[in-house]
């Protein structure tokens, strides 16, 4: 299956093809840049596809006529195109809840999106206008078109978000977005988000959500109650924004009289599984990633290197720990991993996970650091 994605290097083209690497599917993947867009290849670039998903655009400008302009001349660019090849295949467009805002930002999406569902009618592609929600997850880029984002982002470097204007808005989370919206690889039904995936929230209750998640986790260490899906989900976008090299490893308090010493590892508002490992000399472990886990690393006895790196990034984090003096690190979301025996004895490492594993659904992806 021929998939094009254009806006691959924004929030949402970035996710799917996340979620794409871990679907079991044949995917040739191709995307439409913004200089396929300036030239005369743009229907070669597309003719050969199944499936597009469009998701370019502009949010913001100096000037909202410009917004209006680049987005308007963008999807006609796409339109023409589809009509001179007489594309077949399903095309998928993003619109926006400001459709009806008023703003020329919702009215270049409204326009875009009715323009292809015509002529999907007369062409025969099918057509999939996906009028979505506030989108919210990890990596999306503060101070642009996510409050959660940008308030996240403030409250890790120590400054206090303010609100202008309260209001209800309706949420979604971005894996559940992508993961609706990439049913229509093998699906021909018409495509409807479930209600049960958007939530309804002021901004000033989901910063009451944020400054806890920031009071009680980099402060004190402790893993908030996250029993619910939205504040799983949000607390995982929330520490998407810690920068990890300076943050981890954290010490764990130690106790010290002449008996020995005494270490708390972990303080969980919520269900979870503790287990232990017993790693031998120069053994790896893990080189997998999760999309969704909250896991705690903890180092008790030996020395080992624990490795990340980010989904579509070549860079890496590489952090010893040693259990003389016991440490930890927890593992971002969509970050492979691994942890080796560094030292000349056993390593013991304690895992805390947010949820007890099921085989069925481990939620695991393997991948080399």
């Amino acid at each position: 299956m021929k998939i094009l994605i254009s806006g691959h290097n924004g929030f949402l083209g970035r996710h799917l093809i996340r979620k794409l690497k871990c679907l079991k599917g044949e995917y040739d993947i191709d995307f439409l840049t913004k200089a396929d867009f300036k030239s005369n290849k743009l229907t070669n670039k597309i003719s050969p596809n199944d499936i597009i998903f469009h998701f370019a655009g502009v949010n913001r400008d100096i000037n909202d006529d410009v917004v209006f302009e680049k987005n308007n001349s963008l999807n006609e660019l796409l339109l023409s195109a589809l009509v001179e090849i007489k594309f077949k295949g399903k095309l998928l467009f993003t619109s926006s809840v400001q459709e009806n805002s008023g703003t020329l930002y919702g009215k270049a999406k409204k326009n875009a999106r009715l323009k292809f569902e015509e002529y999907s009618n007369s062409l025969g592609y099918k057509f999939y206008g996906i009028i979505a929600p506030n989108i919210f997850g990890p990596f999306c880029k503060p101070n642009y078109n996510s409050f959660i984002a940008t308030f996240s982002s403030m409250l890790i470097n120590k400054k206090n978000p303010s609100i202008d204007n309260d209001k209800e808005v309706s949420l979604i989370y971005v894996n559940d977005f992508i993961d609706e919206i990439t049913k229509i690889l093998n699906d021909d039904n018409e495509l409807k988000l479930k209600k049960s995936l958007i939530y309804n929230y002021t901004i000033s209750e989901v910063l009451i959500k944020l400054n806890k998640f920031n009071d009680i986790y980099c402060k004190y260490g402790q893993i908030p109650d996250v029993e619910s899906h939205f504040d799983l989900c949000l607390f995982n976008t929330f520490r998407s924004y810690i920068n990890i090299s300076s943050f981890f490893p954290r010490s764990h308090k130690e106790h010290n009289d002449d008996r020995g010493s005494f270490s708390e590892l972990s303080r969980v508002f919520s269900q979870g599984q503790t287990s232990f490992s017993i790693t031998k000399k120069g053994v790896i472990r893990g080189n997998h990633f999760h999309t969704r886990k909250i896991e705690r690393f903890s180092v008790i006895r030996g020395k080992a290197k624990i490795e990340l790196r980010e989904i579509l990034s070549d860079k890496k984090f590489e952090f010893i720990l040693d259990g003389a003096k016991p440490s930890y690190i927890d593992i971002p979301v969509w970050h492979i991993h691994n942890i080796q025996n560094f030292g000349d004895e056993d390593l013991i490492t304690v895992f805390w996970i947010n949820e007890h594993y099921n085989e069925d659904t481990a939620d695991t992806y393997l991948e080399n650091v």
